[in-house]
């Protein structure tokens, strides 16, 4: 009988530690994760109280997540993040180091932000999805390349 209970104990561990395989054609009960993949309005409040608005794009490249903000203020910061149990993490540089914590659901991100300097506090954020064709993103126009510098170029850097 003490066999057959180790037996079984070490059956069970070891389907335990193979992430529970089940037999082909049986259905999986884990949840996929929510892919916040698209376009979505972004709302939020700033350090001085004021409220900010814009777009945001979020593009699956890989594991990983590249996230763009195009606020209301014609201001520009891009970032990348983290999908992990439907949590995006966002690390960002928008003049000063900053890092954005999202829980993810099908239509909203619901964050909050902080950056360097903020003394501890936090601020939130949140993305709406729009709808897939609703809203057109004109794409950044083709800047003139400058001609490759070919002199050396002469100063000091100071740190």
């Amino acid at each position: 009988m003490v066999r057959i209970l180790v037996v079984a104990a070490a059956l069970v561990a070891a389907l335990g530690q193979s992430g529970g395989a089940s037999e082909p054609g049986s259905q999986s009960t884990a949840k996929k994760p929510a892919d916040p993949s698209g376009i979505y309005l972004c709302e939020g409040t700033n350090p001085d109280g004021h409220r900010y608005r814009g777009i945001v794009q979020i593009a699956a490249i890989e594991d990983t997540f590249l996230v763009r903000w195009t606020l209301s203020d014609d201001i520009e910061v891009t970032g990348v993040g983290i999908l992990r149990n439907d949590v995006l993490s966002v690390s960002y540089f928008g003049g000063t180091p900053a890092v954005v914590v999202y829980k993810v659901d099908a239509e909203k991100l619901v964050g909050e932000w902080t950056m360097g300097g903020a003394d501890g506090k936090t601020y939130a954020e949140t993305l709406t999805r729009v709808p897939e064709g609703s809203l057109t993103i004109p794409k950044p126009q083709e800047r003139p390349r400058r001609p490759k510098r070919t002199e050396p170029v002469a100063g000091t850097i100071s740190i």
